[in-house]
C-alpha cells in the first residue's frame, strides 16, 4: 500500500444510481460492490479508505465471482483499490466523488 495518506472522498449522493440507494440489485456488478465498500467506510467515518477482506465479507451483499478475493482482485486491476499486506486493501478512488468547483 502507498504510505502517503489518501483521504477517500465522500459520496456525492447525486451521482449514485437508484438501485444502490434503495439496495435492490438484481445482477450485481463490480461497481455495485465498490459502492457498498465506499458506503460502509463513509458510514463508519473511515476516510482513510482502509479495509480488510473480512469486512467486505460481513458488510457487503454483492458477490460477482465465487470468492470475494476474486472480486477484490478485479477492483485492484481496475485501479479503484490497492492490495496491502495480508488481507488489507485501500480505496484509491471511486466514481461518486464530490466534484470540487
Amino acid at each position: 500500500m502507498t504510505k502517503e495518506r489518501i483521504n477517500v472522498e465522500k459520496l456525492d449522493r447525486k451521482k449514485i444510481k437508484i438501485k444502490n440507494l434503495i439496495g435492490i440489485i438484481d445482477t450485481p456488478s463490480f461497481e455495485d460492490l465498490l459502492f457498498e465498500i465506499v458506503d460502509f467506510l463513509e458510514r463508519e467515518r473511515r476516510f482513510d479508505g482502509e479495509f480488510k477482506k473480512g469486512e467486505v465479507v460481513l458488510k457487503t451483499r454483492c458477490r460477482i465471482k465465487k470468492e470475494v478475493v476474486e472480486d477484490l482482485e478485479v477492483l485492484c486491476e481496475s485501479g479503484y483499490i490497492e492490495k496491502g499486506k495480508w488481507s488489507a486493501y485501500k480505496v484509491l478512488k471511486h466514481p461518486w466523488e464530490i466534484t470540487k468547483k
